[in-house]
């Protein structure tokens, strides 16, 4: 590991350091992050020009690498802690992670508007440690494209309780019971902020009842 990459490492620890991450989860997150720089390594990839399909394919790598180990499969949310963790280092290696998407359609320009809004209001008004918002922003960024794609830009002015019901339905066919209540936490929460905040959703007060009783 090189020195940039040694002080990458120092940096992230202090940084989940200072947002007083659990040490268990400390040390979890920079393991995983060395090996995902001893990755780019081998592969001459340089932290800078990192996208999402390295880390995809570092992920698969490491399910495959964890199945050899263990002589089992991981868990459907196993990817989620090195993931926390390669994002991190890599918010600290590239000053922002995911990169930000191409504007391709009036589609793609409300989401990327209402998710930037949303991790701020998540970060500012929840108090949310990054782990969380990053979790909250997968869902949110998931269900937009999933309602934009089905209804366009107008998919969000009053959004209905079938919405929640065939959204949550497709959730369903992938999930455990406990992982499809988290999902329905999610889902309200981005509901509850879109109410509160955005001016295109002010008749959404059914669907976000909704989503709170799948909650229960």
């Amino acid at each position: 590991m090189s020195k940039s990459e040694r002080e990458l490492i120092v940096e992230l620890e202090a940084v989940l350091i200072g947002r007083r991450y659990s040490p268990v989860v400390i040390r979890n997150y920079c393991s995983y992050a060395r090996e995902f720089l001893d990755y780019l390594m081998y592969r001459g990839i340089p932290v800078a020009d990192v996208t999402e399909t390295e880390v995809a394919e570092y992920l698969r790598r490491a399910a495959a690498q964890f199945r050899k180990r263990r002589g089992r499969r991981p868990s459907k949310r196993w990817h989620e802690v090195p993931q926390s963790g390669i994002h991190a280092l890599l918010r600290l290696g590239q000053g922002q992670w995911p990169p930000s998407p191409k504007v391709a359609c009036a589609a793609d320009a409300l989401r990327f508007t209402v998710c930037n809004e949303y991790e701020t209001w998540l970060r500012d008004e929840r108090g949310l440690a990054q782990a969380s918002i990053d979790a909250f922003l997968w869902e949110a960024r998931y269900f937009l494209a999933w309602q934009l794609d089905r209804s366009g830009v107008e998919g969000l002015n009053g959004l209905t309780v079938g919405d929640i019901d065939s959204y949550m339905d497709l959730r369903g066919s992938k999930l455990t019971r406990s992982s499809l209540k988290s999902a329905a936490e999610r889902l309200r929460s981005l509901l509850r902020h879109l109410l509160q905040d955005c001016p295109r959703c002010g008749r959404s007060v059914a669907a976000y009842h909704r989503a709170a009783a799948l909650c229960l």
